[in-house]
């Protein structure tokens, strides 16, 4: 099994329609590929971990660098590992309502804080989940 994270900034700030037409397309090619993971956007920066085979996860990673969506793609670390640790995961999504966004960033920062970190891949993610987070929760993710 093989983990991969980077880290990118978006072009523009993009809309609730431009995420779901990237959910809808990871979620595609991640079944297809048998990736999962997980990405987090918040303002104006993408973070994201895949895991699976590491060929297909190359050849996702690859896909992903040419997405004009986003730039500044930075590689943050790519290990081999024992297991999946996002097994339950394909990709996740989650449109709050401004009222809701505080609260959203509050909980995905807890998360960040006890979820497991016994990669270095997983480390350097939820770090960086921590780092976009903590940019400015005054924006909603």
């Amino acid at each position: 099994m093989y983990q991969l994270n980077y880290h990118s900034k978006s072009h523009s700030d993009l809309s609730s329609d431009d995420l779901e037409l990237i959910l809808e397309a990871a979620t595609t090619k991640n079944k297809t590929y048998n990736i999962t993971g997980c990405l987090i956007y918040h303002n104006h920066a993408f973070v994201q971990i895949l895991e699976g085979e590491k060929q297909d996860v190359l050849e996702i990673f690859e896909l992903i660098k040419t997405d004009t969506r986003h730039h500044t793609i930075h590689l943050l670390w790519e290990n081999t590992v024992e297991k999946r640790y996002f097994n339950k995961w394909n990709m996740a999504f989650y449109r709050p309502k401004d009222q809701f966004a505080s609260q959203f960033v509050d909980n995905l920062t807890m998360l960040a804080s006890f979820s497991e970190k016994s990669t270095g891949s997983l480390m350097s993610f939820w770090g960086h989940v921590r780092r976009i987070l903590d940019s400015d929760t005054t924006k909603p993710v």
